[in-house]
């Protein structure tokens, strides 16, 4: 059942690799074939979207890749070529994960000194986290206008855009420019000029830190509330993930919502989770049974291809999630806040709450990425996730590669950044309030 098995492409490696100190050069070139052929193998057998990329021939594209991996000089270019490969596919659950002890040197972020994103056509601070750059005048709306050099789109093109693995262009953009723009070798700093509101231009010198970015699903809160206007409530969900606690920390957290009014639920900036976790939660809102989703995966049978059959699929169609019968349900008003960054089990959570008819939605585009990664381990300690399986709507609509559109559109705008407003949350309550 899909609601059992469901786990965000994120968390899956942490539980599933073993790093230990190693060579840099370690790999042979024997090695190195028979990691993008094991690539080439799988995808080939168990990707669900070759449909969403007809152009692509895969048979070519893993020829070409022969010499390149060939050709690379260690481990690390070895991987990041294994990267090139895969991002072909443009799926946000299919990608690989180089290990993590080249990681820990070569793969550092910025992202816990400054957030940064593409609004208006410009690359847009929006958040300053470390107070030395604050001290310096950084703040939130101004623009970068160089990264070492280099115009930040340019930049951006030839350095990140190659190493993205995304279902949707909004979710492709998102990643380029905000979450790994300014990622790059832990020993080196990464250079940006910053023009400020009167159009002067301030130089920054920036380091980064080693990320293993599948553990910070880990760590932080996983659940955030308070009370906005007017005895609304506020609930934040960063992540379904199963810890030991997230269920009894939500009982609690649900004490206080049945005190409120009206509540709004934000799941931007949500990778995903657990989809148990997701229905768990949803059930508390829910004052009779819904559907979940239909979804499909590819099936091989060897027979059927030796009489010259297409892929098959195994299908599995909607079930029916029973709301709580031992609980206090919350029937009050209801308001969903998601955006491109709303992804995997959290885009699982705004079908299902869209089924359920509790409210509407409130921001822009989900980013249209979900599914169920079968994992692979690579020589040198990496990782090959494979999306497996393809999702949809009870009706049969899809959301995968495309999205979940919000029933009221609203985007921060450069002004709002550098205001600190939060428009859509804004929207939410005056959409509640109504």
């Amino acid at each position: 059942m899909k609601g059992k098995i469901q786990i965000c492409t994120l968390l899956i490696i942490v539980f599933s690799v073993n790093c230990y100190c190693q060579n840099e050069n370690s790999l042979s070139s024997k090695d190195k074939i028979y990691g993008l052929s094991l690539i080439w193998k799988e995808v080939s057998y168990n990707f669900a979207f070759f449909n969403q990329i007809p152009d692509l021939n895969w048979d070519s594209c893993y020829q070409d890749f022969i010499p390149r991996v060939l050709e690379s000089e260690n481990d690390w270019d070895y991987y990041l070529e294994l990267q090139k490969f895969m991002s072909l596919l443009q799926d946000g659950h299919t990608r690989v994960f180089t290990p993590v002890h080249l990681r820990n040197k070569y793969y550092g972020t910025s992202i816990k000194q400054l957030n940064t994103k593409l609004i208006e056509g410009k690359v847009i601070i929006t958040r300053v986290l470390d107070d030395s750059l604050r001290i310096r005048g950084m703040k939130p709306g101004m623009e970068i206008v160089a990264i070492n050099e280099m115009n930040p789109f340019i930049y951006a093109e030839q350095y990140v855009a190659p190493y993205v693995y995304a279902s949707t262009p909004h979710d492709r953009q998102l990643q380029i420019f905000s979450q790994n723009l300014l990622s790059g070798r832990v020993a080196e700093p990464v250079r940006i000029e910053v023009k400020d509101f009167d159009g002067k231009v301030e130089r920054y010198s920036i380091y980064r830190e080693p990320w293993i970015m599948e553990e910070e699903m880990l760590t932080g809160k996983p659940l955030e509330f308070r009370v906005v206007a007017k005895n609304t409530g506020y609930l934040k969900i960063n992540n379904f993930v199963g810890s030991n606690s997230i269920r009894s920390d939500f009982d609690s957290i649900y004490e206080k919502i049945l005190l409120t009014d009206a509540l709004i639920i934000d799941v931007r900036e949500n990778m995903g989770g657990w989809t148990d976790i997701s229905q768990y939660i949803l059930k508390h809102f829910a004052n009779k049974p819904f559907k979940t989703g239909k979804w499909r995966s590819p099936e091989n049978i060897a027979a059927h291809r030796s009489w010259g059959s297409n892929i098959e699929w195994f299908e599995s169609g909607e079930y029916e999630v029973a709301p709580f019968t031992d609980k206090v349900i919350y029937t009050r008003p209801i308001v969903l806040l998601a955006d491109e960054s709303t992804f995997s089990c959290a885009e699982d959570f705004c079908a299902d709450f869209l089924t359920m008819k509790r409210g509407k939605i409130v921001g822009s585009k989900t980013a249209g990425s979900s599914g169920n990664p079968l994992m692979v381990k690579l020589p040198g300690e990496g990782v090959a996730l494979i999306c497996t399986k393809q999702d949809f709507f009870p009706d049969g609509r899809e959301y995968v590669g495309f999205g979940i559109d919000p029933d009221i559109e609203v985007k921060p705008s450069i002004e709002d950044i550098f205001q600190n407003n939060d428009p859509v949350l804004q929207a939410a309550i005056k959409t509640i309030l109504q």
